[in-house]
């Protein structure tokens, strides 16, 4: 009988606890552990026990990533169980990808069409890193985060959208936006938008195998994680090959040819996980 793999046990906490990194997740989440760190512990536990992955080597590989001490390793595990649950909380079926020697994308999507979808995290850049150790102000700055946006669908998820097209389905990069800037009320989403369907047209410089891409606001709001409806926004690309359907994201802001928008019906400005 396989042994069970938990995540951010007794043993994992204390040495959390003997860790002096104070740029670390942890160090935030130790300091409220009376509270809003235990909450926010405790969802990615529940989450981390749901998650249907059938492998036990690729449950420790999340488990390594969320109880990583490094902010990249820990948001890349969450980032993915918070997308799994959104995708429960909006009637998305979809399932995760066995890991490979070959990049694979992260979920298969089931319902309400059939498509890959692989999920990426935009951390904060090295000058905007520089700036706050030199204790300096980082300035809002769209075109760069758009600029590595396009890098990261053109140039580091290549080989997930290749995978896709090789099953002849649809692909899409979910990202999620930790920069300096997010989670500020900006209007980035609109930004994203001009730039991929506009003038430039930015989507003729990505990958036709790429069907669209996604940006992402996510906030810890008391512990509870929640994702921003209206500012994360579906971008659907016109040139490509395996069209994914308008309407698959219907929970945030669509935009496809002719910078045409779909708004989500709102109940709520948040998707609470």
């Amino acid at each position: 009988m396989s042994k069970t793999v938990t995540v951010f046990d007794a043993a994992w906490l204390g040495r959390a606890r003997a860790s002096t990194d104070k740029g670390s997740w942890i160090a935030g989440v130790l300091d409220s552990l009376d509270g809003d760190g235990t909450l926010y512990l405790d969802s990615i536990r529940v989450w981390f026990n749901k998650f249907p992955l059938t492998s036990s080597k690729d449950k420790r590989a999340l488990k390594t990533r969320l109880e990583s001490f490094n902010n990249s390793d820990h948001l890349g595990g969450v980032n993915e169980l918070s997308w799994w649950e959104f995708m429960r909380k909006t009637n998305i079926n979809a399932i995760p990808v066995a890991t490979s020697t070959a990049p694979r994308p992260d979920f298969q999507v089931l319902a309400p069409t059939d498509f890959y979808l692989e999920v990426s995290t935009l951390n904060l850049s090295d000058a905007e890193r520089q700036k706050f150790e030199r204790e300096e102000g980082v300035s809002l700055n769209h075109p760069d985060t758009l600029r590595r946006l396009l890098v990261k669908a053109a140039d580091e998820k290549n080989g997930q959208i290749a995978f896709a097209a090789s099953q002849r389905r649809p692909c899409a990069l979910v990202v999620f936006d930790y920069t300096t800037w997010s989670g500020f009320g900006t209007q980035l989403f609109r930004f994203i938008a001009n730039g991929l369907l506009g003038k430039p047209f930015e989507f003729s410089r990505l990958p036709a195998d790429l069907s669209a891409l996604a940006y992402v606001e996510r906030k810890v709001i008391d512990g509870r994680l929640a994702i921003s409806r209206d500012r994360s926004a579906a971008y659907y690309n016109p040139n490509a090959t395996h069209t994914l359907p308008v309407g698959t994201f219907r929970a945030i802001t669509q935009f496809w040819s002719q910078m045409v928008e779909i708004q989500p019906q709102l109940e709520d400005h948040w998707v609470w996980l």
